[in-house]
């Protein structure tokens, strides 16, 4: 509730409509600090500042899908020039913040941070797909990769062992107006029509890793995997074909 842009009471809606927050909390900080971070290590796919283009094209506080007629002037923002964090300010210079793409990850953590805290050993946080497992008693947690468009379907197994998992496709959440189809992924160019997955050492890594798995080429994608010590795995429906690095399965 504190970081969503739905509620008009937000340290993100007051951010957004304010374009300042005094006296950020630390968490608050620390929350939009790793955004800019994430930004820098997805290369530029994972952007927080996009808030008021998703809201533009309907997927606002009321879940009215009816774009506006200003949609195609809107630009990105930048979060590392855009977005200026001190102790006392958080001052937004363009765009609108919207923590989506890595918030429910990061709230996992926290959760899976709190358990381990209280002595739990073995255990799984699921947010609706985003997750975070240790263990199945010492043995590998077993999970299955939804098909995107054939209910009740999976495309194959994997596991998860102390990490965390993500998922993202634009089927879930994409609406028409008109001829035009939207959804919450926002890119420079047209959204693959693609499903993706990420593993990771963390929630909110695998989370965010998830949406540069869907926008960014192959070849990125096995090297970023090896960069930051993550899993990927791509999913084409139109060619029934399952992509993924050797570190996924």
């Amino acid at each position: 509730q504190q970081y969503s842009r739905f509620l008009p009471d937000s340290d993100i809606s007051i951010l957004n409509r304010d374009r300042v927050l005094h006296n950020p909390s630390e968490e608050c900080r620390a929350l939009l600090i790793l955004g800019k971070q994430l930004y820098l290590r997805t290369e530029g796919t994972l952007n927080i500042l996009v808030g008021h283009i998703v809201e533009a094209r309907g997927y606002d506080a009321t879940y009215s899908f009816v774009p506006s007629e200003a949609l195609p002037e809107l630009k990105m923002g930048n979060p590392v020039t855009d977005l200026l964090i001190s102790d006392e300010t958080i001052s937004l210079l363009a765009g609108n913040i919207d923590v989506g793409g890595y918030g429910k990850g990061y709230l996992i953590d926290r959760l899976a941070d709190d358990l381990k805290a209280q002595g739990l050993e073995f255990f799984l946080v699921n947010g609706g797909g985003d997750m975070y497992g240790t263990s199945n008693h010492g043995e590998p947690i077993i999970i299955y990769l939804e098909h995107p468009t054939e209910p009740q379907t999976y495309l194959q197994e994997t596991t998860l062992m102390n990490q965390g998992f993500a998922a993202s496709s634009p089927f879930k959440r994409e609406w028409k107006s008109g001829d035009t189809t939207y959804s919450h992924i926002v890119t420079d160019g047209d959204v693959p029509k693609l499903a993706s997955f990420a593993k990771a050492a963390t929630a909110v890594e695998a989370d965010a890793f998830a949406t540069a798995c869907l926008l960014v080429p192959e070849e990125s994608l096995t090297e970023l995997a090896a960069r930051e010590g993550c899993a990927f795995a791509r999913f084409n429906p139109a060619t029934n074909q399952l992509w993924q690095t050797t570190s996924f399965s």
